[in-house]
C-alpha cells in the first residue's frame, strides 16, 4: 500500500527542485547583469577620463547625479575636460614614442641596406 504515497512526495520533491534551481538561476542573472553593468561603467569612465584610482568612484558618482545648478554644471565640465586633456596627453605620448621608433627603425633600415649587396633590408634577420 506505500506506492499511492510515494507518487505525492516524488512530485513535492520535483517541485521543491524546480523552484529552488528557478530561483538561483534568477538570482545569478539579476547578480550578473548587476555585475556587468558596473564594470561598463568602470571602463567607460576609464575610457573618458583616464584611470586615476579612487577619483574613478567619484568622477562615477558624478556621472549618475545630473547636475542641477549652473555652478555644478560647470564644475562637472571642468572635470570631464581634465579627464579628456589626461587623455589627449596619454596618446600624444604614445604617438611621440611610436614615431620615434619608425624614425630609429628607418634610420637601421638605410644604413643596413647601403652595407648590403642583396638590396634587402631584412636579410639579416
Amino acid at each position: 500500500m506505500p506506492l499511492p504515497n510515494v507518487a505525492p512526495k516524488v512530485r513535492v520533491r520535483g517541485m521543491i527542485l524546480t523552484i529552488g534551481i528557478t530561483a538561483i538561476t534568477i538570482v545569478g542573472t539579476m547578480a550578473g547583469a548587476g555585475l556587468k553593468s558596473d564594470i561598463e561603467t568602470k571602463e567607460s569612465l576609464v575610457y573618458c577620463c583616464g584611470d586615476n584610482g579612487a577619483n574613478v568612484q567619484q568622477q562615477k558618482k558624478k556621472m549618475i547625479v545630473e547636475p542641477t545648478g549652473e555652478d555644478d554644471l560647470i564644475a562637472a565640465l571642468e572635470a570631464r575636460r581634465l579627464g579628456l586633456v589626461q587623455a589627449r596627453a596619454t596618446w600624444e605620448k604614445k604617438a611621440e614614442t611610436l614615431r620615434e621608433r619608425i624614425e630609429s627603425k628607418a634610420k637601421r633600415n638605410i644604413g643596413g641596406e647601403s652595407g648590403s649587396g642583396t638590396g634587402t633590408a631584412s636579410s639579416g634577420k
